[in-house]
């Protein structure tokens, strides 16, 4: 990982963690865990009562499942996207959605292909270069819905979609007012790396929804796929290289990883206003790696001491400042 040295001076957050959730996985676990459902349903009842499934239907026949909720007809639209084997149901994403919706902002939680309830609805898997078609998704979004702004916001992997589709907006006449990404995935390698040497819990609940997933596509789909075998190891290593070979379009597992790399100069064509926040105990990503990032006028990095992976949680009540931050981004625009 590049040293501290680049020219990036990211910006300090007004976050501070409450005493009893310093812990970087405290404040991970705290993003997903069941005790926290209850809560947050509670809270977002008027968006998810306001909340209908739309099937966004992307070109070369792709379908990806989506939730629109409308606070007002002319309001601004945020597209949000969820992290990896997560969903529209994932709690961050139903909290921030449920404040930007109470704030007057339309919301649409997008699932990425094979993610939420959307497995039968196209045959290929699921990998994290399938760009093309979040793209498309959020085009037909602007096209169907035309709102007075465009919002895209993404969480871990989900920001690191948000990153790549912002950077081909123009590419595709899409009008985004702002990009936030919040503990986006930015080195596919490093954190590989990272889950194999760190808290074994990470790896173990990742694998666990992966392998589900896996199985579900499976029965859906057996005249196409056939990899129980596959699905014996306990290595995400393992089981990414085997995957790789059903995909047919990588050389190896680090061609596969490049495809979705953000560092370096990856950012350099970005011209749209954006908003990257990482924490420095995050335990999925090394923050360091926004060092390698391009240092431009219209991108704004925030590091944090504290918040963990996609945490953040700021009281007893287990609320996130994320919604917080999230509002103030699009608000600021």
């Amino acid at each position: 990982m590049q040293a501290e040295s680049h020219k990036i001076q990211p910006n300090k957050v007004n976050y501070t963690a409450p005493g009893w959730a310093r812990n970087q996985h405290v404040q991970s676990l705290l993003a997903t865990v069941k005790l926290r459902r209850r809560f947050v349903q509670k809270r977002a009842k008027a968006m998810l009562d306001a909340s209908e499934e739309v099937i966004i239907e992307c070109d070369d026949g792709i379908k990806l499942q989506s939730y629109y909720s409308q606070a007002a007809k002319d309001a601004p639209l945020v597209v949000l996207i969820h992290g990896w084997e997560g969903s529209h149901q994932s709690l961050y994403l139903l909290s921030c959605a449920s404040t930007l919706f109470d704030n007057g902002y339309n919301v649409i939680r997008l699932n990425l292909r094979d993610h939420g309830d959307s497995h039968h609805l196209n045959q290929e898997l699921f990998h994290s270069n399938r760009l093309a078609e979040v793209v498309n998704a959020v085009k037909k979004i602007e096209d169907q819905y035309q709102p007075s702004k465009l919002f895209l916001a993404g969480f871990s992997l989900g920001g690191n979609f948000a990153l790549r589709v912002a950077n081909r907006a123009h590419q595709h006449n899409i009008s985004i007012e702002k990009c936030v990404a919040v503990c986006p995935a930015l080195d596919p390698k490093d954190i590989l790396e990272k889950l194999e040497n760190g808290l074994s819990v990470y790896i173990k609940y990742f694998m666990y929804k992966w392998k589900r997933s896996l199985r579900k596509k499976q029965d859906l789909f057996p005249h196409l796929y056939d990899i129980e075998e596959s699905l014996q190891t306990d290595s995400m290593r393992e089981l990414t290289e085997e995957l790789v070979n059903y995909y047919g379009e990588y050389d190896s597992i680090n061609a596969y990883f490049d495809g979705y790399d953000i560092t370096g100069d990856y950012l350099n064509s970005l011209d749209i206003n954006t908003s990257i926040l990482l924490a420095k105990d995050d335990p999925i990503i090394d923050y360091r790696a926004i060092y390698t990032l391009p240092a431009k006028p219209n991108i704004a990095y925030y590091l944090s001491e504290h918040g963990g992976h996609c945490g953040f949680i700021k009281n007893r009540k287990l609320h996130s400042w994320l919604d917080d931050f999230l509002l103030q981004e699009l608000e600021s625009t």
